[in-house]
């Protein structure tokens, strides 16, 4: 702000400044300093309406920002005002204020006010184009928080899925194109009805696939305009489908789903992998990891020529994390020595590193059965996975219980391995008079007890010792 006064005093001050601080106020959730700045520097502008032409205004990205930052927020009475207030300065709303706004009011339900802010955008005489994305924000927000497993919510979201429905039809009639985003949204909302209507899904996209596809004179269609466009084939349609069908129980479709696609993502896989394990067939989500997570083809120079079998794709944090959880549910020797290797694979070989939510994930799973069986390689696996979610960032004290948590086990776990550990050294030595330590007379230091461990090269040994064979 300091050099706003700067900019402001020497003359500098246009539209540009006042859309920069703007945003930065919002971004900061000062709503209130950004108002300031609109009421002080909002730009006289004559709207050039000739030929129909809509010009924007110069502040409307600031304004828009604004509507936004407050829709977001939860505050949308201040965003309607907004909105108001624009239109007596002279700021007339663009295609992507009434986005954010008409998104806004659909996710809280407002369906009446939402529809009514799609009629004043369609009063804009702006090309069909772009009022696609309008429409999309209402139904992504129709959809977005109806949904619960209890009768009541799934009444609440069945019919919401017929208004979305509704609102497709309206869009095809007003001759306003749905587009790639409006039709995965669209499936998400049915896959996630009870039961899931996938088939109604899949028509919907050939349905929708005939009546765009753009034609020549001939009646020809390029065959690669579909993979790009609405078509069973294109990749987040595909996706939205797989994920449909997971919630069907449907492998066998889901697997279909996935083969159209030319080249599937991560995205695409990670969708199939949790399919798989909610479908309860986590041997196949295995083979389909293996089958299509490979760094030795990722890693080559060489490019793949040949199928979507040949493709190698890289995996992320959420690729394994699906795996070590249905892993680790099984509660096996077997499955968790291999969710240790799947670990230890994914820092080492892809230098993937946990989030807070797989370190979570198999804190929780590793000492929820407590201290009674927890052998060495459990006692190892759990303190390198504590270790690891030291680096990062948690809420509050959330780190601190969790180390409580698994001091807790090792107190009452027969294993001894961990006494050769500086970290678990560290973990067991921070609260002397932690009534655990009395119980057990480690409130003293034993002069067997290891102080020091070997650094770097323990913590290396210890994640060899975590290496078993898949």
């Amino acid at each position: 702000m300091e050099l706003s006064k700067i900019v402001e005093s020497k003359g500098l001050w246009d539209h540009v400044t006042t859309n920069t601080l703007v945003k930065a106020a919002v971004t900061a959730e000062k709503f209130e300093m950004a108002e300031d700045i609109l009421s002080m520097h909002t730009a006289s502008f004559n709207i050039d309406t000739a030929n129909g032409r809509h010009v924007n205004h110069p502040n409307i990205e600031a304004y828009t920002e604004l509507v936004n930052g407050y829709a977001k927020a939860g505050h949308l009475d201040n965003g309607l005002g907004m909105m108001q207030l624009m239109r007596k300065r002279g700021v007339e709303p663009n295609e992507y204020t009434y986005t954010c706004i008409v998104g806004a009011l659909a996710r809280s339900n407002k369906v009446r006010q939402a529809k009514k802010m799609i009629e004043y955008a369609l009063n804009l005489n702006l090309p069909r184009k772009k009022l696609t994305p309008i429409y999309n924000a209402f139904i992504s927000g129709l959809l977005s928080d109806n949904w619960s497993d209890n009768v009541e919510g799934q009444a609440s979201h069945a019919a919401s899925v017929i208004d979305a429905l509704s609102m497709l039809q309206e869009m095809q009639d007003l001759n306003i194109r749905p587009n790639v985003v409006t039709v995965s949204v669209v499936i998400d909302g049915l896959g996630r009805c009870n039961p899931p209507r996938c088939n109604d899904a899949k028509d919907l996209v050939q349905h929708l696939e005939f009546t765009s596809r753009p034609k020549s004179g001939t009646g020809y269609t390029r065959p690669d305009v579909n993979a790009r466009g609405i078509s069973l084939s294109n990749r987040k349609i595909a996706t939205a489908l797989i994920r449909a069908y997971g919630r069907g129980n449907d492998v066998e479709s889901a697997m279909k789903a996935f083969r159209r696609i030319s080249v599937p993502d991560v995205v695409a896989l990670n969708t199939l992998i949790d399919a798989c394990c909610r479908c309860d067939q986590l041997k196949i989500a295995l083979e389909v990891f293996r089958k299509y997570v490979s760094f030795e083809r990722w890693n080559s120079d060489i490019p793949t020529i040949g199928s979507a079998d040949d493709i190698s794709i890289k995996p992320d944090v959420v690729t394994y994390t699906t795996l070590i959880s249905s892993l680790l549910q099984l509660k096996s020797k077997a499955a968790t020595k291999r969710a240790m290797k799947m670990y230890r694979d994914m820092k080492q070989t892809w230098m993937i590193y946990p989030d807070t939510f797989l370190v979570d994930t198999i804190l929780s799973a590793m000492i929820s059965s407590g201290p009674i069986g927890f052998n060495d390689d459990d006692v190892r696996f759990t303190l390198t996975v504590l270790r690891d979610g030291e680096f990062l960032e948690w809420e509050g004290r959330q780190y601190e219980r969790r180390k409580r948590a698994v001091r807790a086990i090792l107190v009452g776990c027969s294993s001894e391995v961990w006494k050769n550990d500086e970290f678990a050294y560290g973990l067991m030595n921070e609260d002397a008079e932690d009534p655990l330590f009395k119980k057990k007379g480690w409130n003293e230091i034993d002069s067997g007890f290891r102080l020091w461990g070997s650094g770097d090269g323990n913590f290396a040994e210890q994640e060899e010792n975590t290496s078993v064979d898949s």
